[in-house]
């Protein structure tokens, strides 16, 4: 026979009511009222009769304060479209891109049709969960960021009454036996031993300038002459060139702090006169006019331009960020480099040399362009194992005090 459904448990006047469901769970409703006094219900699911209670009592709390909003329709999908275009004039483009790619691949088909106002930390684990059966750790990472910064914002224009995602953490999947650690930096000796392969190569004075700078491959690439002092030793970052769908274009930095001066050391300056007397050959052989020592002198397709930038193509032109993976990549293997080996690396390599060598956390992370100096710590620090061996102290060492001298 087919179950009866139980009785919802009446309530006296503002105290609502609930129903027992065939799976066992409590649905409760409470009746409240819009300005103009037309009446409206909100209604929810519990484990037990006690939390249906509860999220009563609670609702009606809000309701009385003034803090309960008015009731949506508005899906998450809808929203999040919404604020991303309320964020894209503070965000740069590289960034609208990214946030564009992981709420349609990865968020609007796990929760986009839930409605915003219902949305629960519980819809939430199930996206977490989903991620990390893909084996998408770090995206779920990325995921938790736009979802508590979009959810914060709904919060702030009272759309909802707590922010769903402040109750829960991603839980990245846990590492196994074997798996390791995945070095992000280059060690000194393979530095020592890629520097000879770079100076010998025409492409390898800009992986030399990431390495004494430790600038993000945007940043190189949107680095002008204009930009940098040759007398008094800077530079200022202003600007970059992002690959957005395959297009590369101008864009401002990726955030406010990005936007820095440096000072740099002697041997980048080398690498910016080494580069500057590169461009003077390249231009020289590429002049406008007819082709030396063609039997038709026929004119050049493609002379050199003076496009402005420090860093260019043979013919002067921007650089087109992407074909920098392919040289330095080829000049990894030449110098024998066996670890995967990207622009990023030599950012990683900078950041944490710079730290091994003593450098205070929060000059690094100036120099980076961080916003956060937990950021350089976290996510850029590399300890490397000749550390761990020079740190390997004696408790006598630790405990002796550092005014104390041998007789």
């Amino acid at each position: 026979m087919p179950r009866k459904k139980a009785k919802a448990t009446k309530k006296e006047n503002g105290r609502g009511s609930i129903d027992r469901l065939p799976s066992g769970r409590y649905r409760w409703r409470t009746m409240l009222r819009r300005p103009d006094g037309t009446p409206y219900t909100r209604t929810g699911t519990a484990s037990t009769r006690a939390e249906a209670q509860q999220a009563i009592d609670l609702v009606n709390a809000d309701y009385q304060k003034g803090n309960l909003p008015e009731p949506s329709r508005v899906t998450m999908a809808e929203y999040l479209n919404t604020w991303l275009e309320t964020k894209r004039p503070g965000l740069a483009r590289k960034t609208v891109h990214n946030y564009s790619r992981l709420i349609e691949l990865h968020i609007n088909p796990q929760i986009g049709q839930i409605p915003l106002q219902k949305l629960s930390a519980l819809h939430l684990q199930g996206l977490y969960n989903a991620l990390t059966t893909k084996g998408l750790g770090d995206t779920q990472r990325q995921v938790h960021n736009i979802l508590h910064a979009a959810l914060e914002h709904a919060l702030r224009l009272d759309l909802i009454i707590r922010n769903p995602a402040s109750r829960i953490r991603p839980t990245l999947p846990r590492r196994q036996p074997g798996d390791g650690v995945v070095d992000k930096a280059l060690t000194a000796e393979e530095v020592d031993r890629l520097l000879p392969v770079l100076r010998q190569d025409r492409w390898g004075v800009i992986f030399e300038f990431f390495l004494h700078t430790g600038l993000r491959r945007a940043e190189i690439c949107g680095l002008k002459w204009e930009h940098v002092d040759l007398d008094k030793g800077t530079v200022r970052i202003k600007e970059g060139v992002v690959v957005v769908n395959g297009k590369a274009d101008v864009d401002a930095t990726k955030s406010p702090l990005s936007v820095r001066p440096l000072k740099l050391t002697a041997e980048a300056m080398d690498c910016l006169h080494r580069q500057r007397a590169i461009q003077v050959k390249e231009r020289d052989t590429l002049l406008p006019g007819p082709m030396q020592g063609h039997a038709k002198a026929k004119s050049r397709a493609r002379p050199w331009q003076n496009s402005g930038y420090v860093f260019t193509a043979r013919c002067g032109t921007r650089l087109y960020p992407d074909v920098l993976l392919r040289h330095l990549k080829r000049l990894g293997t030449e110098a024998g480099i066996e670890k995967v080996i990207n622009n990023h690396v030599l950012r990683h390599t900078y950041a944490s040399l710079m730290l091994r060598a003593g450098a205070p956390v929060e000059v690094v992370s100036q120099k980076l362009g961080h916003a956060r100096p937990s950021t350089t710590a976290d996510f850029y620090r590399t300890v490397f194992a000749d550390e761990h061996k020079r740190w390997a102290l004696n408790l006598s060492e630790l405990i002796k005090n550092p005014g104390d001298t041998k007789d």
